[in-house]
């Protein structure tokens, strides 16, 4: 059964995104909409140096969605504005239950049933100076499969600089760090590096952001390219992204509307896997 055990780690975790990599599935809406770009600022970032809240307000943000495999997500975040700093926080939940055990022997029951699931807390601070940013976050992160845990501990670095008006590049390297061991073999934290640029275009009371970026994926074999779009008018967004590497091809689409001191956002991702079709609705909250 030892064996048995050990053919669901090998399997169940590249298929889900259950191992470590569910470290980087998208959080909220507007990235699984637009994709993985170290441009984007917001309560929820890729980047840590670009996480940002109102004026004297701090920002709250949860999300709900579903991944490839009917893996469930949960996200929460929270931003603090203080003295030119933005303090951020947020937790990340992914799971898939009602797995089944079973034997080498082929049965009509399964053995037992098990979850798979991936814990993350992450806090962190960003730092403007004049036209540059840099920001820096730690990670505790949690993993169970079956009656198996492992833990470890994540850094994450980033920048951004606006280049030219209307024009920002970004730069993030996530999850440096280490894990404990899983069973007989320590799990590898999926080292990520985003380069990207964005350009917003502003006309009467339409606001169009484009955004460009590439990634490096310490797990992955080839690397991946993320384009994608964002219209703004009046408390309208419309969103549209497109994403690539070497055997994947992933379109996504989203709108949000902002309702002054709420915000609600969804998306919804369309690949060639054929696996599901992810799918993430956001809240958003300006606080007192």
């Amino acid at each position: 059964m030892h064996s048995v055990f050990k053919l669901f780690l090998i399997l169940l975790f590249p298929l889900y995104g259950l191992g470590t990599q569910f470290l980087i599935l998208p959080t909220d809406a507007e990235e699984l909409s637009i994709g993985s770009h170290p441009t984007m600022s917001g309560i929820l970032s890729v980047n840590p140096a670009l996480f940002s809240a109102s004026l004297n307000h701090p920002g709250l943000s949860i999300s709900r969605g579903i991944w490839l495999g009917d893996v469930t997500l949960t996200h929460l975040g929270y931003t603090q504005p203080a003295k030119g700093k933005t303090f951020h926080f947020n937790a990340k939940y992914s799971g898939l239950s009602d797995l089944e055990f079973r034997d080498a022997v082929p049965v009509d029951d399964a053995l037992s049933t098990f979850s798979s699931y991936g814990v993350s807390m992450n806090g962190g601070l960003s730092v403007q100076r004049e036209k540059q940013k840099f920001g820096i976050s730690f990670s505790y992160i949690f993993m169970g499969l079956y009656t198996e845990t492992t833990s470890g501990f994540g850094l994450n670095l980033g920048y951004a600089r606006d280049i030219v008006k209307g024009m920002k590049l970004g730069i993030s390297i996530q999850n440096l760090g280490i894990m404990s061991k899983l069973s007989e073999d320590v799990p590898s934290l999926p080292t990520r590096m985003i380069g990207g640029v964005s350009k917003q275009i502003i006309f009467d009371n339409y606001r169009n952001t484009v955004y460009c970026s590439g990634e490096w994926n310490q797990l992955a074999t080839t690397g991946k390219f993320h384009f994608g779009n964002n219209f703004r008018w009046d408390r309208i967004s419309l969103m549209g992204g497109f994403s690539a590497s070497e055997n994947v091809v992933e379109s996504s689409a989203g709108f949000g509307i902002n309702l002054g001191q709420y915000e609600i956002t969804y998306g919804i991702q369309f690949g060639s896997q054929n696996l599901g079709t992810p799918q993430i609705l956001t809240f958003q909250f300006r606080l007192p």
